[in-house]
């Protein structure tokens, strides 16, 4: 699917308003990646800068959550609920970014490991 050039809406919103349907009609399945940036740039005949802020745009809506591996659909219902709550939506927010804080934790810490483990003279300091 390319993105219509007669449509007034820009690039990112259009790609936005294609991947939020593809949630609600559950193409896109709730837990599954909705694909690499580099696979909906082309998808979508865009650059992957436009299809950073089409994800950007359905991540404030709480309908992706982003990982160090990837960015994946949640549950259109229980999005709906959440902001229903009141609270529920904030929460939600904290929550995706302490996922993704997590996330980047984690890859940072594997990262300073395999940096540690490779640092010549490592076995004779802990000695």
């Amino acid at each position: 699917m390319t993105i219509a050039e007669d449509d007034p809406r820009q690039p990112y919103e259009q790609a936005a308003e294609t991947l939020r349907r593809d949630i609600r009609d559950a193409v896109i399945k709730p837990g599954t990646k909705v694909g690499s940036v580099r696979e909906l740039a082309s998808r979508f005949n865009i650059s992957p800068t436009t299809v950073q802020k089409a994800l950007g745009v359905l991540r404030d809506e709480g309908l992706l959550t982003t990982t160090g591996r990837g960015n994946y659909a949640r549950d259109p219902k229980q999005v709906a609920a959440a902001g229903k709550a009141g609270n529920g939506a904030d929460l939600s927010e904290v929550l995706r970014q302490l996922e993704h804080v997590t996330s980047q934790l984690s890859e940072l810490r594997g990262r300073v490991e395999r940096l540690e483990a490779s640092r010549p003279g490592r076995a004779d300091e802990n000695q």
